[in-house]
């Protein structure tokens, strides 16, 4: 009998046999990873923020208290993130990033080319990225933060696409 483990995953919700030449191949699945978190706040003394109304959050991998999704197992992950202007505010765009283990990796940005723009507008940035266990992703570096719409138009979303094993 030939036993395959990972030991990252041994806090498996799934297990699947495969029978292959009167072997047994066993695999131990961590199951699913998937959020999706709206509204948007500030975390105090940082240009990070957070979206603090949860969804949808399968695993518990989101943290809505300071806006960090923590990577259970390695693999490739999936993650989206749109941040809406308020309507009426004075400035021309808020500019934040998608962040992998606070390296900025994608940059949400949209400048509508009117100085002082007092309407309101979205910027959405997506991104596929292999991550490590305990690797952490949030939304941050955002400049002029307060001007960010609070509501459902500003969300983080994320899921797991494919494990390490």
């Amino acid at each position: 009998m030939h036993l395959a483990i990972n030991l990252k995953a041994f806090m498996a919700v799934n297990l699947f046999k495969l029978v292959k030449n009167k072997e047994y191949v066993v695999v131990f699945h961590t199951g699913s990873s998937a959020f999706t978190a709206v509204n948007v706040a500030v975390n105090t003394g940082t240009t990070d923020i957070r979206f603090p109304t949860v969804l949808y959050n399968e695993g518990g991998d989101y943290n809505p208290a300071n806006g960090v999704y923590t990577a259970r197992v390695p693999g490739v992950y999936w993650f989206s993130a749109t941040v809406s202007k308020g309507l009426g505010t004075d400035v021309d765009y808020v500019p934040c990033y998608l962040r992998v283990n606070s390296e900025n990796k994608i940059r949400l940005y949209t400048d509508p080319m009117l100085e002082n723009d007092r309407d309101g507008y979205s910027s959405t940035g997506s991104a596929a990225f292999r991550l490590q266990a305990g690797d952490r992703v949030q939304v941050g570096d955002c400049t002029r933060a307060e001007s960010i719409l609070s509501y459902i138009s500003s969300h983080f979303s994320g899921f797991l696409i494919k494990p390490d094993f």
